[in-house]
């Protein structure tokens, strides 16, 4: 239904923006877009969508932080330090992957210190 959705939009827009009709015929499928645009039904699903994007905003926003924060490490080669705010546990995987793909490539880490949760 979706890919159907977005072919539709996007035949729509290729017509108008390719269409050598003129200024006419763009007035004609405006007003029939708006139409459309101001049924109940499409409302609603508009309203549906746009209260379902405002709750997972803050999620989207913590993961795009997160991933860009990755992606800044990886290009500045700070793949070995934890993140701020990582678990201790996800911490050591981190370490732990880090020595094990990297030894070979890179200068040897200092060693972390030993924590409660290694004992």
């Amino acid at each position: 239904m979706r890919g159907k959705l977005i072919l539709v939009v996007g035949l729509a827009t290729g017509y108008v923006l390719g269409s050598r009709a003129g200024r006419p015929r763009y007035e004609q499928i405006k007003a029939g877009a708006d139409k459309v645009w101001n049924l109940a039904p499409v409302q609603q699903v508009a309203g549906a969508v746009k209260e379902f994007a405002g709750q997972r905003v803050d999620t989207v926003q913590v993961k795009a932080g997160n991933a860009t924060k990755k992606a800044v490490r990886s290009l500045l080669h700070l793949d070995d330090a934890p993140a701020k705010g990582a678990s201790s546990k996800s911490a050591g995987a981190a370490k732990k992957k880090a020595s094990t793909t990297k030894a070979s490539t890179m200068k040897p880490a200092t060693p972390a210190p030993a924590s409660a949760d290694d004992e």
